[in-house]
């Protein structure tokens, strides 16, 4: 028995040296050690900031107690991730954006007003180990009074809104947002722009709205976060889109083409959108323009032009349906709405609400003026003015018409005339573009609804003037803004200020906030 008891005891002892021996067997591996420091003099836990505003952070990071300063010290060895994500949930949903890739985030937030969680992510190469470092930031910001841009970027539609004391009085700092939709809600608009305008009535919600040739929505006013989408603007959405026009009058009038065929939507009063697109009018008509004029008698719900025919055509109140407007009873009208036998050009609307189009056949080209708020249709058309001898006319690209003096600007390539139709010497050049840029909008500071232009402008209506031009070789699209004498349409070179960001520019307007 003792024996047995001494195997016994003596196994016991070898299998402990056995397991004390198997221990002493393990390498243990010392790890490179990482650290985020943001002890030093301006890094804060917390962030408030303006929107489109630049976010600074310079943390130190140590890699095994070594201050990485730059990336060539930190190539091989460290990868850097600055991304932002919702700090809350509710609401609208957005994406988690990455920021940047480098050491130190130098970076505009465009992301809409609220809760915001910056994180830091350093990761080791070598390792694949993370350490993090977290920033809460508030981001402020109401879009407020500004000058809204409709560009096409990389084949899609996007918005920029420029901000300064011309625009909103008051205003100490100018201010420039680009890329509106896509920086809201996670993608521009699809296809090339058609339109935008704010709504021109008192409505509650005071959207803004954005058509392209693939789509329409409607855009909160203050943030640009989606508020409709196409089918929301129709009693019954068509199944196909192919915009064309989208354009609201001073009436409260809306219409759109789409697929070639006419919606109007008309909410005479009210502050809801209650009313919305019905079906299409009827008529026998060919292709029709990207136009309609912002200034009609509330006895037509819509009035279009017809590319094909050549021809102005309209649809009286109530009637489901387009049709030729009727023979001009004055003796002394010296073109025919229903054969104007001209292609449209370029248009605004102009002095006594009328609409002003610069129109050709050939190398003939003509300014034609007509009063479409006339309630008599037979009265419409007005004068027909032979621009065929102005400078640059073959190469017209855009047009604005003063609604003070008896003026148009239009532009041909890189520069803009001033056309004085009603003088002896019409025709002077206004201004000109640096080199490699070409004119592609001119829009006054104005809107098209008399009482928030009334109540809102910062100045008086066509006291400047915008001019976007286009330089194809970098992409770029720029913004000019002057003062113009707004009886004569001369341009005081000295006032000009440039707005940069932007791409192809198709249209420019106010943006209002009440």
């Amino acid at each position: 028995m003792k024996t047995i008891k001494l195997f016994i005891f003596l196994a016991f002892i070898t299998a402990l040296t056995s397991c004390y021996k198997d221990r002493g067997n393990y390498d243990y591996i010392v790890l490179d050690d990482v650290q985020i420091d943001t002890s030093n003099a301006g890094i804060k836990p917390s962030y408030a900031i303006y929107r489109y505003d630049t976010l600074r952070i310079e943390p130190k990071v140590y890699l095994n107690n070594t201050l990485i300063r730059t990336a060539a010290e930190a190539e091989g060895k460290l990868s850097f991730t600055w991304s932002i994500y919702q700090a809350n949930v509710g609401g609208g949903i957005h994406s988690r954006d990455t920021l940047s890739t480098e050491i130190n985030l130098e970076k505009p937030i465009t992301k809409v007003s609220g809760g915001w969680i910056v994180l830091l992510t350093v990761k080791n190469i070598d390792t694949n180990i993370e350490t993090y470092q977290k920033f809460n930031v508030q981001v402020d910001e109401i879009l407020s009074d500004g000058w809204m841009v409709l560009y096409e970027k990389e084949g899609d539609t996007d918005v920029g809104l420029i901000v300064d004391d011309r625009i909103k009085t008051g205003t100490l700092k100018q201010r420039i947002f680009t890329d509106l939709i896509k920086n809201t809600n996670g993608e521009p608009l699809k296809g090339k722009p058609i339109s935008l305008l704010q709504s021109a009535s008192p409505l509650i919600s005071r959207e803004v709205v954005v058509a392209s040739e693939k789509d329409m929505q409607a855009f909160v006013f203050t943030t640009f976060e989606k508020y409709f989408s196409f089918e929301n603007f129709f009693y019954g959405a068509p199944g196909s889109r192919s915009l064309k026009a989208f354009t609201a009058n001073n009436a409260r009038k809306e219409m759109v083409v789409n697929d070639n065929k006419v919606h109007i939507s008309n909410f005479s009063s009210g502050t809801t959108r209650t009313i919305l697109f019905g079906a299409s009018l009827a008529g026998n008509y060919g292709e029709l323009e990207e136009w309609s004029p912002k200034y009609y008698a509330q006895a037509y719900d819509a009035v279009v032009y017809d590319k094909t025919n050549k021809k102005f055509m309209y649809s009286i109140a109530n009637s489901v349906k387009l049709t030729d407007l009727p023979a001009q009873t004055s003796t002394t009208v010296e073109w025919n709405p229903s054969n104007v036998g001209l292609d449209l050009k370029a248009y605004d609307y102009g002095r006594n609400n009328c609409e002003y189009m610069i129109m050709n056949n050939g190398t003939s080209y003509y300014l034609l003026t007509a009063n479409f708020m006339s309630a008599t249709a037979n009265t419409i058309a007005l004068k027909k003015y032979d621009m065929s001898s102005a400078p640059g006319i073959s190469n017209v690209s855009a047009m604005a018409s003063s609604t003070t003096g008896s003026y148009i600007l239009y532009g041909s390539e890189r520069n803009v005339y001033s056309y004085s139709y009603d003088s002896s010497n019409p025709i002077t050049l206004a201004w000109s573009a640096p080199s490699g840029e070409n004119i592609t909008s001119i829009r006054f500071l104005r809107f098209y609804f008399s009482t928030v232009q009334t109540v809102k402008l910062a100045t008086v209506a066509n006291q400047y003037v915008y001019i976007a031009t286009y330089n194809e070789s970098t992409g770029e699209g720029k913004v000019y803004n002057v003062k113009i004498d707004q009886t004569n349409g001369s341009i005081d070179q000295s006032s000009q200020r440039v707005y940069e960001g932007f791409g192809k520019i198709k249209d420019m307007n106010y943006k209002w906030v009440l």
